[in-house]
């Protein structure tokens, strides 16, 4: 399996932004602005990208209706908020990834025609904040937030704060409770803004999709959901720690293949 979003050895530290672009970082970004917001679209359409956040919603239909609002201001929403019991995947991603995030969130930025994205992070993840605040200075240094702007902003450390709408909620001073719907965030999010509001790991996607095109992303994984996905792996099997494999990928194979088995030595029922 060739991977796409843990390019580097399982022990190793962050991705510098050296190594990211020695890797191909940022060259979707310079594709995008030449070819055009429709470019990014059509590519995400065809690779067939399902959000990672867990409702697995089309990320190329996401964008194209935030695209096709008239409104002047338009925002991305970065979902980095995880509290699932067991989850570590976003955290990992972020520590270890963050201009891959960065650069996705610009893609979508440049895309929807929006001035300003903002990165919703877990309050407890103090090493991925830091290591996307690097990332983020890094990337200005680099002249690539004359697209939009790029802040952070802590998520409590409550489950339902990784609502999507209660995530705006967030972001604009209040408790984290989500709103009915409709209307949805691509119509009025932020702000009451047409907003853009992907999981962490969906965004990462983005730019290898953009650079390499949408016949290779569906290389890998299903038919109906195509490309690889972040699964984590618990303490109680004997190789824990994140791993990236194909979607479809069976649960047996995930405990018994990737993790070494359970722990306790007793087999999968």
């Amino acid at each position: 399996m060739e991977p796409i979003l843990l390019t580097k050895a399982p022990d190793a530290g962050p991705q510098t932004f050296d190594e990211y672009r020695a890797e191909g970082g940022y060259e979707a970004l310079a594709k995008a602005l030449t070819a055009g917001p429709q470019s990014v679209l059509n590519e995400l359409t065809a690779s067939g990208l399902r959000g990672r956040g867990g409702a697995g919603f089309p990320t190329g239909q996401k964008w194209s209706l935030t695209a096709q609002e008239p409104a002047h201001l338009k925002y991305v929403v970065a979902n980095g908020g995880e509290d699932e019991p067991g989850s570590q995947k976003d955290r990992f991603l972020m520590e270890r990834y963050p201009h891959k995030i960065i650069e996705g969130v610009l893609l979508a930025a440049y895309t929807i025609g929006a001035s300003e994205a903002v990165l919703y992070v877990n309050a407890l993840f103090t090493d991925a904040i830091a290591q996307l605040e690097s990332a983020i200075s890094e990337t200005s240094t680099a002249g690539h937030l004359a697209i939009a702007s790029i802040r952070i902003t802590s998520a409590p450390r409550q489950y339902v704060a990784g609502e999507d709408t209660a995530a705006l909620e967030v972001i604009e001073g209040r408790d984290p409770l989500p709103r009915m719907k409709p209307p949805f965030p691509t119509t009025a999010g932020l702000y009451g803004q047409p907003t853009v509001v992907n999981n962490i790991e969906t965004f990462a996607y983005v730019p290898s999709i953009v650079r390499r095109g949408a016949d290779w992303f569906r290389g890998q994984g299903t038919a109906d959901n195509p490309g690889t996905m972040l699964f984590t792996l618990p303490a109680n099997v004997r190789h824990p720690g994140v791993v990236e494999l194909p979607v479809g990928t069976t649960l047996r194979a995930l405990v018994e293949e990737h993790g070494g088995g359970l722990a306790s030595g007793r087999g999968v029922k």
